[in-house]
């Protein structure tokens, strides 16, 4: 899947991201593991759930999801949203 980092549905969730494990620029890549490269623990998992599923209305995520890698959130949350 290609990734148009000037995407609203990409720029917003990388906001929301971004800010909630207050990362510098640049740290959060298309390819980055929210734990297992940013480091994000169970309750940060949690409230970023809660946080992208209240933006865009996309059910709660699952730790053990593959939809952790940020790209695979950003595709995820873009074919939820056409449905």
């Amino acid at each position: 899947m290609d990734i148009n980092v000037n995407d609203p549905i990409y720029m917003e969730a990388h906001k929301i991201i971004t800010s909630y494990l207050r990362l510098k620029d640049g740290e959060l890549q298309p390819d980055s593991h929210i734990v297992d490269d940013l480091g994000a623990d169970s309750l940060a998992i949690v409230e970023l759930g809660f946080q992208i599923s209240e933006k865009f209305g996309v059910p709660l995520l699952n730790t053990d999801d593959d939809k952790l890698v940020f790209k695979n959130l950003v595709a995820y949350i873009k074919e939820y949203s056409q449905v």
